[in-house]
């Protein structure tokens, strides 16, 4: 089990470059992904800034949102996550403290495409940064 964030999932759904391709293989080594329920609404709205942005087009960004809705991503409750996602509250933003919470609950590594995440000396989980 890997838990994923918005950055890995949304780079291997839009991303044609050195960073989409790691992504895609990343996640294609592991097929039971978890994630904090806020996954999917962030990846979304990460696509759509794509696509607002001019860096993918309109076919790209519905067959990502398509392939979002299909994914099979096991949803993680965040109200149990709250405690320690306060206490990681100096080191890494809400979004960020619910993945390094789900990592240490699930025991399993986060992957990411944010280098800001490994450094939070506060996180007791592996934490893979791509790209």
């Amino acid at each position: 089990m890997i838990i994923v964030d918005a950055s890995v999932l949304t780079e291997a759904l839009t991303g044609d470059a050195a960073a989409g391709k790691a992504a895609r293989a990343r996640l294609a080594q592991d097929p039971h992904w978890a994630a904090p329920g806020h996954l999917v609404v962030e990846t979304f709205h990460a696509v759509r800034g794509r696509l607002l942005g001019g860096k993918i087009t309109q076919a790209r960004a519905e067959d990502a949102v398509a392939a979002l809705t299909g994914a099979s991503i096991e949803t993680i409750a965040i109200q149990p996550l709250l405690m320690r996602m306060w206490e990681l509250r100096g080191q890494a933003t809400g979004y960020d403290a619910a993945y390094i919470a789900a990592a240490e609950v699930y025991r399993a590594p986060l992957i990411t495409g944010d280098a800001r995440l490994s450094r939070c000396t506060m996180a007791r989980c592996v934490i893979e940064v791509l790209g």
